[in-house]
């Protein structure tokens, strides 16, 4: 049993509470009380076998990192300033041809390890190689949902790949482990592959993670190729559904928001990356009126060149103000939600992580509050969106265990 006491508890619950002198009891797994902490210390302080001094602190659930390529983080730094497509196919594919296996394990521990340390407790990955990307978030203590990639351009994964992995891995991960069907783009997997990958996923109750309408070319040239944008491309083809986990969303029109609303699809806000490979601007508050589940992800350690969550939810928020010349877009509470809770219905995981609520997961972060670029604080959300910093954690506990505690 594990007692935080004295913080301020960000709860990002339906309400979203904020408890100042706050406390957090936790019991194996499981968040079992939440409130002031005046009246839960007296209840458990004895029975707690560890507690910690939460003054100065700020605690909150820990964040989602809806989109990224862990194992990324070995180019991390290498071929940048290029357009998307010619960073791809000239640099990046050539280059990960030839990584080997231990190679892939090295950039994911090196990512994971980057995760853990700035406060992200659960990452939606899309890799290949994904044994040695299991074994990484195994050993570094984190959530993980393993994206089998369908591929079908520069590398051949296809569905009898998929389906010889899926059957082989289903028996070796644990519950902090899940599998998903990552088919790479709609310019990548042909329009079997992806009524495959749909019906596969269907069957086995899976999560499908895609990246769809990066940039503006995508878009030209899903229109020369099948008269039609994108999303009206999935939604033809059958594609389309709750399942699926849309990264990027640069270049939607209004037509394709609405379909993508219908069909319950979850949209991972990609904007550092977006930016840096000059991509384009997810049209925000038109998926959010129009009751799209926004998340938020730093996509890869190569084209963004961070995995810090804090910094993406600052990104996030100021691009959107930027963009619509209006500082009231975006505004900080929304983006919060976007990189927990958001992030926990994106991967059907709001039951059990995303907030800090009795009988969910304690998927928990502690961040210095008392410190100069933290000082005052009249708004802690307002802080942790523009303000706060990855290396600002001091604490990182998933499922219950405690993965990253400064002394």
């Amino acid at each position: 049993m594990i007692l935080i006491k004295d913080a301020t508890i960000i709860t990002q619950n339906q309400q979203r509470r904020i408890i100042k002198g706050g406390a957090v009891l936790v019991e194996g797994q499981y968040i079992t009380a939440i409130g002031p902490s005046q009246k839960i210390e007296k209840k458990y302080r004895r029975a707690a076998k560890k507690t910690i001094d939460g003054r100065g602190q700020v605690v909150m659930p820990g964040l989602i990192n809806c989109h990224t390529h862990a194992a990324m983080a070995l180019l991390r730094g290498w071929a940048d300033d290029l357009p998307l497509k010619q960073w791809l196919e000239e640099k990046i594919w050539p280059c990960e041809a030839k990584l080997k296996p231990a190679d892939i394990a090295r950039g994911t521990a090196i990512a994971c390890a980057e995760m853990t340390a700035s406060g992200t407790t659960t990452f939606n990955n899309m890799y290949w190689q994904p044994a040695m990307e299991i074994k990484a978030a195994q050993q570094a203590g984190l959530r993980d949902f393993v994206g089998l990639v369908a591929l079908e351009k520069g590398m051949n994964f296809g569905p009898g790949y998929i389906e010889k992995t899926y059957y082989k891995l289903k028996s070796q991960i644990d519950d902090k482990i899940r599998l998903t069907i990552a088919p790479h783009a709609l310019y990548t997997v042909s329009e079997k592959t992806l009524q495959w990958c749909g019906g596969f996923a269907e069957k086995n109750n899976l999560l499908l993670h895609i990246h769809l309408s990066e940039t503006e070319q995508e878009v030209k040239n899903c229109l020369k190729q099948h008269r039609c944008r994108p999303v009206e491309y999935l939604a033809k083809i059958g594609f389309l559904n709750p399942r699926v986990i849309a990264a990027h969303g640069c270049w939607l029109s209004d037509k394709e928001i609405k379909i993508l609303a219908r069909q319950r699809v979850s949209v991972i806000h990609c904007p550092t990356s977006n930016l840096k490979l000059a991509s384009g601007v997810m049209p925000l508050s038109k998926l959010l009126a129009a009751g799209v589940n926004v998340s938020l992800g730093t996509d890869g350690p190569a084209s963004n060149n961070s995995l810090d969550m804090f910094s993406e939810m600052k990104i996030a928020a100021l691009i959107h103000k930027w963009h619509e010349k209006n500082p009231a877009a975006a505004p900080a509470q929304i983006i919060l939600d976007m990189a927990t809770i958001n992030g926990a219905k994106t991967l059907k995981m709001e039951k059990e992580i995303g907030s800090l609520e009795i009988g969910k997961k304690a998927d928990i972060i502690m961040l210095k509050f008392n410190q100069p670029h933290l000082t005052p604080c009249f708004n802690p959300v307002s802080h942790l969106v523009y303000a706060a910093r990855g290396a600002d954690v001091a604490l990182t506990m998933v499922d219950g265990k405690i993965i990253v505690k400064e002394n």
